[in-house]
């Protein structure tokens, strides 16, 4: 009996390793450690108490409430907890300036990933279209349009994609703004994350599942042919 439970231990657990698995590979996705664990072209300006910190284009805080940054953004909280931290953008006006990134994600070829990240517009008018790079390349149609107008400030929506890394794994992931108007486009971000996917098991991870499957079984028949001679 104790080998018929170590058998199914070990085939449970070479199922276990053998299954997908998805980690988290951004470091301060959330932005709860402030200006840290990611890149920028934009010029981080902190909160100083004037309001008017992010002025002109092309800077961003790490803050509690866009209202603090420019008194014309709107005051709301961050997507995580309404209470914590988020990257705060005033819209560049140069074309191609990564608003945000991080590098060295995935090294290994051939991995499933999804990249999920919050947005929401500050200010009502002109809202940014954010366009998405892997590796350095623009990715075609995966762009993401914030919502403008007065009553969708504050509103935070979900974005994602879904991809596979290619020979050179997942090195860096960006963001670039392609509206560049100075006027309005400006907007937040919150809660990004990358998820990696291991891919299938290899030969052998198979051929030592199988062996478990049909170690377990040979054991299973050989305790009922116990059983039913114990009762005969």
């Amino acid at each position: 009996m104790k080998t018929l439970f170590a058998t199914a231990a070990l085939a449970a657990t070479l199922i276990a390793a053998g299954s997908a698995s998805a980690t988290e590979l951004l470091t301060n996705g959330n932005f709860e450690a402030g200006n840290t664990g990611f890149a920028s072209d934009y010029s981080y300006r902190p909160v100083d108490g004037s309001q008017t910190n992010l002025w002109p284009e092309g800077t961003y805080d790490v803050s509690r409430n866009p209202n603090a940054d420019h008194m014309l953004f709107s005051a709301f909280g961050d997507h995580t907890y309404g209470e914590g931290q988020m990257m705060v953008v005033n819209g560049a006006q140069r074309a191609g300036a990564i608003v945000w990134s991080q590098s060295n994600l995935i090294g290994a070829a051939d991995t499933q990933f999804t990249f999920d990240f919050w947005l929401a517009s500050v200010y009502p008018a002109s809202p940014a279209d954010l366009q998405l790079l892997i590796n350095g390349q623009v990715v075609d149609g995966a762009t993401f349009q914030a919502e403008g107008g007065q009553q969708i400030t504050g509103l935070w929506q979900h974005f994602s994609y879904a991809g596979v890394t290619g020979a050179g794994g997942l090195q860096s992931l960006a963001l670039t703004n392609l509206n560049t108007e100075p006027s309005g486009n400006d907007f937040a971000l919150d809660d990004m994350s990358v998820n990696g996917v291991a891919g299938v098991p290899e030969p052998a991870s198979w051929a030592l599942m199988l062996l478990g499957f049909g170690g377990l079984g040979a054991m299973l028949r050989a305790s009922r042919r116990r059983s039913t001679a114990a009762t005969a």
